[in-house]
Order: structure tokens, then C-alpha cells, then sequence
């Protein structure tokens, strides 16, 4: 029986790449391809356990660490939380994506005989990896893509006013256009647990939105730098009335920034 190590290598290593784009895919955590590509090479380096004398349980532990080296050289890791969500989906798809591969496998590669069913040696596994490699590359780089927009549209917000000073992530959401109908400044939407505005202090402005509509606890800035730059127009700090959930920044800057900037 012959059996060539490097095309066994090569499917390792292209099965296990896209099993890293389909996590990146699924947890939204996006990576530079190059620490994609060393990270499947070195979970491929696992074929070579097949040929150690080691019982099962042993192979299961250097599997399981090899999983572990992989999510850490392939991802950028920020928390515990991250790390658990990344080999829970890593195994989620590795047992998806192997047992449509088995099953293909068993289905288009065997003969049968009578009541015998005989390999003929044809592996379906190279072939459903060259269908399904443009695919997963398209979603991946797509997304990537989409991606580097929203990291392109954050910045680094310092925002000076009565109470104190605010260090923050900006993002500059182009549909907010929200402004006080007093002196028609613009406003910097901010999180709740940012800044606390007393309703004695506030300047009330009306907001409205697909969902949603209320009164905005606002306050005058008396300065305001976007990635260093010293801003002239005048703005107010408006506290959001729930938590804001966008890619780890505390506030939303209005569109007309962006002109300024």
C-alpha cells in the first residue's frame, strides 16, 4: 500500500485553511492571511502524529494542543471569552466540514457487489477542496473587506467638557445627523457608562429613529480633537439612552465630521 505523504500533507493543510477562514467567517474575527496560512501549516504538522506509536488518548491531547497553537498564532486573542468562542466554532466546523467530507467519500467512492461495498481508490477529499476553496476564499477576502471599511470609518476621540475629559473610539456613522434645534450644532452620540448628564444640567434634544424615538441629555464640548486634529465647529455631547454595540467604540460621531476632518 502506498501512500504519499505530501498530497496527505497538502489536504491537511488546505482543509485546515478553510476551516480557519470559515471560523474567521463565522466569529467575525478577521486575521492577515499570512497568519492563516502558518497557522493550517502548522495544524497540518498533525498528520504526522498518525505515524507516532501513541494510544488514543494521547493523540487526542496533541490534537487538542496543536487546535490550541492554531487559534493562537491564526487570531489576535483579546480575551478568555474570544479564545473559548474561536475552538468552539474551530471543532463546530471541523466536525461539519469532516463529516460532509466523509460522507461524500463514502457515497461516490465505494463499489458495491452484491451485499460487499469495495474502495476503488478514487478520494472524493481533493476534489470537494478545490470546489469549495474559491468559495470560502471569496467570503473570506468579501468580508475582509468589509471589515477594513468599519475599521477605516474609527478614530481616536478626545472630548473636553464641563465635568472633565472623555478618551474614547469614535465611529463616524455618516446617518447621524442629529442636531439641536437651538443653535443647530451637531451631535456626538456617547455611552452611558462613558459620561452621567444630570437632567438639571442637560440641553434636551428631540431624536428620532427607525425604532425609536425620545429626548437626547446633551451638553455643551468645549473642545474636541478626532486622531489628534483640533476640531472648530462646535458640537454637543449627547448621552445615549442604551449601550452601544459597534466594533468597541463608545461613541458615534456625526457626519458632518468627516467634512471637517
Amino acid at each position: 500500500m502506498k501512500v504519499y505523504l505530501d498530497l496527505i500533507f497538502f489536504i491537511n493543510f488546505m482543509f485546515d485553511l478553510l476551516l480557519l477562514m470559515t471560523v474567521s467567517i463565522e466569529c467575525k474575527v478577521f486575521s492577515k492571511k499570512r497568519k492563516l496560512i502558518i497557522s493550517a501549516f502548522l495544524g497540518s504538522l498533525s498528520t504526522f502524529l498518525l505515524f507516532l506509536p501513541l494510544n488514543n488518548f494521547s493523540l487526542f491531547l496533541f490534537k487538542f494542543l496543536i487546535s490550541v497553537v492554531m487559534i493562537l498564532v491564526g487570531f489576535k486573542v483579546k480575551s478568555r471569552q474570544l479564545f473559548f468562542t474561536l475552538i468552539k466554532s474551530l471543532y463546530g466546523n471541523s466536525i461539519i466540514l469532516g463529516g460532509l467530507i466523509y460522507f461524500f467519500n463514502n457515497q461516490f467512492s465505494y463499489k458495491q457487489k452484491g451485499f460487499i461495498f469495495i474502495h476503488d481508490g478514487t478520494s472524493l477529499n481533493l476534489i470537494i477542496i478545490i470546489i469549495s476553496s474559491p468559495i470560502i476564499f471569496y467570503l473570506y477576502h468579501k468580508m475582509m473587506m468589509k471589515e477594513k471599511k468599519k475599521i477605516e470609518l474609527l478614530h481616536k476621540v478626545t472630548i473636553k467638557y464641563k465635568k472633565g475629559i472623555v478618551n474614547t473610539l469614535g465611529f463616524l456613522d455618516t446617518g447621524n445627523n442629529i442636531k439641536d434645534p437651538y443653535k443647530k450644532r451637531s451631535i456626538i452620540i456617547i455611552d452611558p457608562k462613558e459620561v452621567k448628564i444630570n437632567l438639571e444640567e442637560a440641553i434636551l434634544v428631540p431624536f428620532k429613529t427607525v425604532s425609536n424615538r425620545g429626548l437626547l441629555r446633551c451638553m455643551e464640548i468645549e473642545e474636541i480633537k478626532i486622531d489628534g486634529n483640533l476640531l472648530n465647529n462646535k458640537y454637543l455631547l449627547g448621552v445615549s439612552p442604551k449601550e452601544l454595540k459597534i466594533k468597541g467604540a463608545s461613541c458615534i460621531l456625526p457626519n458632518i465630521i468627516e467634512e471637517e476632518l
